[in-house]
């Protein structure tokens, strides 16, 4: 969740239409895009904890099957075992035209806290990987592109124990040597605040980083730097008005633990390159695992711009030499 150096808006009229990206919205694109958005939160909105509220917490994973199987999607149910108990990650699939290209994974966590409605977190993020999936399910990528809700990513047990389903996927995918060309992890995208100050930036970064809470941060790893790059680069022409604020962290994350906060870390233990996607939660949003984590505190003009980023730069990923 650590941003790096401040994004500069991309002058880029939009994507190579050679290259198959959708285009920049209209207002009423956006707008429409948002209210979807917003339907996304509502569903999703409350307690969805496996012990706390078990039902919340199997109706979210059902509704995230549903709404990919209604895109058209094939879907699993994909099985790990936890504590004696079978839970499942959703994954959602689209087919590419060329099966060898290495494969594009995006997913979200659908797990909440105890005691949160979990509206940002992660509602937020389910919400724009369902809409990156509506925008690639309508068209004929190069890659194959998974869709993936993510279970068990919260704080299981008083031992440390988070990040469950998505270890579970990436170790099976390492141990079937499954060839990925990267995964993106939306984690925490609907807070914003654009007030000065509202930002907190974590010390010895050696980067500026913004005070306002405005931006979408995108973090890798060094094994990702090709990833954060072509990333970057597709999504600045997809949402130009999005600021969009790129780092790279060294050693998996570990000599600043903050960027392994998510199920990005998972990916970059089994040797994948991965990014994380975010707000950057406690360091901008007040609400973090909070009973105030609710669906009237987001911002959903932002959320649409970082959903448009997010699926302008898979689209352009997924068809990438």
């Amino acid at each position: 969740m650590d941003p790096s150096t401040p994004a500069q808006v991309s002058p880029t009229p939009g994507p190579d239409p050679a290259r198959g990206a959708p285009a920049a919205s209209t207002t009423g694109q956006r707008a429409a895009l948002a209210q979807r958005l917003r339907r996304h939160v509502a569903a999703l909105e409350g307690v969805r904890h496996p012990s706390a509220a078990p039902e919340r917490h199997r109706a979210a994973r059902d509704y995230i099957a549903s709404e990919l199987s209604t895109l058209g999607l094939s879907v699993d149910l994909a099985p790990f075992s936890f504590r004696g108990r079978t839970y499942h990650n959703v994954v959602g699939g689209v087919p590419g035209r060329d099966a060898r290209r290495p494969s594009l994974l995006i997913g979200a966590h659908f797990d909440s806290t105890a005691d949160t409605p979990g509206a940002d977190d992660n509602a937020s993020g389910v919400a724009a990987l369902l809409e990156c999936a509506r925008a690639i399910a309508s068209r004929e990528p190069q890659a194959r592109v998974e869709f993936v809700g993510f279970d068990l990513e919260e704080l299981q047990t008083v031992t440390g124990r988070y990040r469950i389903g998505s270890q579970a996927l990436a170790r099976e995918k390492r141990a079937r040597r499954e060839v990925l060309g990267g995964t993106l992890i939306l984690e925490m995208v609907g807070y914003r605040d654009p007030r000065p100050g509202t930002q907190i930036v974590p010390p010895f970064l050696g980067i500026d980083v913004p005070r306002t809470g405005d931006f979408l941060a995108a973090v890798g790893d060094t094994r990702s730097r090709d990833l954060l790059e072509g990333f970057v680069s597709a999504a600045r022409a997809a949402a130009p008005d999005l600021p969009l604020v790129p780092y790279a962290t060294r050693l998996r994350g570990w000599l600043l633990p903050l960027t392994r906060l998510s199920d990005n870390a998972s990916f970059w233990d089994a040797r994948y390159p991965s990014l994380m996607l975010t707000d950057t939660a406690f360091l901008r949003n007040p609400h973090y695992h909070r009973f105030t984590d609710t669906s009237a505190t987001l911002d959903y003009a932002f959320m649409a711009a970082v959903t448009e980023a997010t699926a302008g730069a898979l689209a352009r990923l997924a068809d990438a030499s």
